[in-house]
């Protein structure tokens, strides 16, 4: 009879196949980023900080509740990408690691989740009243609206310094695996770039709101799209844990 070491990969094991969640990963993370990116782009484009502009052109839009759906699909998609990095990852000191990461992945995702619920639901249902409203009723509606904005905006601070903490926790674990190094340097890197970025952005929005200042540091999310689109392209062609 064979050694058991020559059975192919997962066969001799009840958890997920290695090389399954790692495909699953990669392709989720293409999805995510094209639903989302589409999704963003028919985003009515009016800055959150200009809120009476804003405010009317949200009104205004047919598509909002469907807008929002669509970036909250996205992002479910790209946090099933981290989860399958933190499968692969699994293994070792680097599995510490993994796992806080996909712990702090999926409180990204519960918490956008209530953002969508906010933004693109009761945010939307305000504003469409207050629009249609009579010169007697539209201030009251108007600052109900607001303080509906400030939730939306505390929750977008906060979601982003969740994913920021998932993403540096990737860094130590890449730099703990048995993965090739220029792949472990490289990640473990980027990694910690997108941490940075996206804290960055997550303080400057606590501090803030929505703001002139905190929307030119959403320039930082940007590593964290670019550090999606690699661990992906890195779960496609290195599938299997060392």
């Amino acid at each position: 009879m064979p050694h058991s070491s020559n059975l192919p990969t997962n066969q001799n094991s009840s958890g997920p196949s290695d090389r399954h969640f790692s495909r699953v990963g990669a392709l989720t993370a293409l999805l995510g980023l094209i639903v989302y990116g589409t999704s963003a782009m028919l985003h009515p484009g009016t800055p959150p900080h200009e809120t009476q502009a804003a405010f009317a052109e949200y009104a205004e839009e047919p598509l909002w509740g469907l807008i929002h759906l669509g970036e909250f699909l996205g992002i479910l998609l790209m946090c099933v990408t981290g989860l399958a990095l933190a499968w692969r990852l699994r293994r070792g000191a680097a599995g510490v690691w993994a796992a806080l990461a996909a712990v702090a992945m999926t409180l990204f995702a519960a918490v956008y989740a209530i953002f969508t619920a906010v933004d693109g639901v009761a945010l939307k249902v305000l504003v469409s009243r207050w629009a249609d409203a009579g010169p007697e009723e539209q201030q009251l509606l108007y600052e109900t609206a607001f303080a509906v904005r400030q939730v939306e905006a505390g929750l977008f601070s906060l979601q982003w310094l969740v994913f920021g903490l998932a993403a540096g926790l990737f860094a130590p674990a890449f730099l703990k695996s048995g993965v090739d190094r220029s792949w472990a340097v490289g990640m473990g890197i980027l990694s910690a770039l997108a941490s940075l970025g996206t804290l960055a952005f997550g303080i400057v929005q606590a501090q803030t709101g929505f703001s002139e200042q905190s929307m030119a540091f959403q320039t930082g999310l940007y590593v964290g799209v670019l550090w999606i689109m690699l661990a992906g392209i890195f779960l496609y062609r290195s599938p299997n844990p060392d």
